[in-house]
């Protein structure tokens, strides 16, 4: 289970979540509309073990998550955590 802080009308309003930050989002979309204005930063290491899990589910694909990684700041880190997942 995926803990989001969603933002809504400037507040803060916690989203439970079983799937993506990306199916998150659509999800408060869809429920609260422009009022959604995202999500408070998520720590790197919680973006690391959800990417990680839909690679294990085989939800994505290795060279999915290699873009996704290049896409991110803090790649180093996140790598480092792979690494401390795989074992």
């Amino acid at each position: 289970m995926n803990q989001f802080t969603a933002m809504v009308d400037g507040k803060r309003a916690t989203m439970l979540t079983e799937g993506s930050v990306e199916d998150a989002a659509r999800s408060c979309r869809d429920r609260f509309g422009a009022r959604f204005t995202g999500f408070a930063p998520i720590p790197t290491e919680t973006k690391a073990r959800m990417k990680w899990r839909e690679y294990r589910d085989k939800k994505i694909s290795r060279q999915q998550l290699e873009a996704w990684l290049a896409e991110q700041d803090d790649e180093k880190e996140i790598r480092d955590i792979f690494n401390g997942l795989r074992g």
